[in-house]
């Protein structure tokens, strides 16, 4: 019979524990922050249409065309990152960004949406690519597998943050005051956000690590049935988010209630983050199936 006492088991991983680690509030808060756009832009863009004379259908164009550009933007941002690091690519885009957003309202009513379009298509190309960033920064920030797995929880959970106090607070903007202050509000919080990660010692000392003798299959992975699946489902997914932006500011209109804008993509984004905080406290068995 041993006598060897069993090991204690490792001690349980908070979020306060993972928030006490030296910059993860900062970049976390920051991240937040600085894609707080993500969340008001396309709705204060569609207020804006809307309020300047145009239709509901060409004002969710736009908020579509702002969405899809940013996404199609994101790699070729994420090779730069690459190439010449986080603070160089993270600061000279929140630049641009917010400058195209505040100039948007400067492109007049309905009768110029040429214009309007090029300006809106050109902001969302230059959003900063905050998450990839923040996502390559956890292993030099929390070397522990433990605490940066409940930081990636985190994460990911706060995102559902972005959904909730974003539309509400473009909707309460724009009733108090006008959707081109919602605009400007949009500019500044993304600029503020960007700016805080961007600055931090984290940010600006990350480079990529290089990987010799790599796989080369390994690089052809996203082209497996498994992650071209992922992608159409997280693009219907992006879809109802749209309609939803789209419905609610119709909602609002024909109810002459302007906050309804914010509070019915807020409300349908609450359930994404509360499910998001319970998942990352929690302790899975088993492994992630292989390929």
């Amino acid at each position: 019979m041993s006598l060897t006492a069993p090991p204690a088991p490792a001690p349980r991983i908070t979020y306060g524990a993972v928030l006490g680690s030296p910059y993860v509030a900062r970049l976390l808060g920051g991240t937040l922050t600085g894609r707080l756009p993500n969340g008001m832009a396309p709705v204060a863009i569609l207020l804006w249409a809307t309020a300047s004379g145009s239709s509901i259908a060409f004002g969710g164009l736009l908020s579509a065309l702002y969405g899809l550009s940013s996404a199609l933007a994101q790699p070729v941002k994420g090779r730069l990152m690459d190439r010449h690091g986080q603070s160089a690519v993270h600061l000279p885009a929140a630049l641009l960004n917010s400058a195209l957003l505040v100039a948007l309202p400067l492109a007049g009513p309905y009768g110029r949406p040429g214009l309007a379009t090029a300006i809106v298509v050109a902001g969302g190309l230059t959003t900063p690519p905050l998450e990839a960033g923040l996502r390559a920064l956890w292993p030099s920030v929390l070397p522990d597998p433990r605490l940066r797995h409940a930081a990636l929880a985190l994460d990911t959970g706060t995102q559902g943050l972005l959904y909730i106090v974003g539309p509400i607070l473009v909707a309460a903007l724009a009733s108090v005051y006008n959707p081109a202050v919602a605009l400007a509000v949009t500019a500044a919080l993304g600029l503020a956000g960007t700016a805080a990660v961007a600055l931090a010692p984290p940010s600006r000392r990350w480079r990529p690590e290089r990987f010799e003798g790599q796989d080369p299959a390994q690089t052809q992975q996203l082209a497996t049935p498994a992650v071209l699946l992922l992608f159409v489902s997280l693009t219907g997914i992006g879809f109802a988010i749209g309609a939803m932006n789209v419905w609610s500011i119709a909602m609002a209109e024909h109810h002459h209630q302007d906050m309804l804008s914010g509070i019915i993509p807020a409300a349908f984004s609450t359930g994404s983050f509360l499910g998001g905080l319970i998942y990352g406290i929690r302790t899975w068995s088993g492994t992630p199936p292989g390929d």
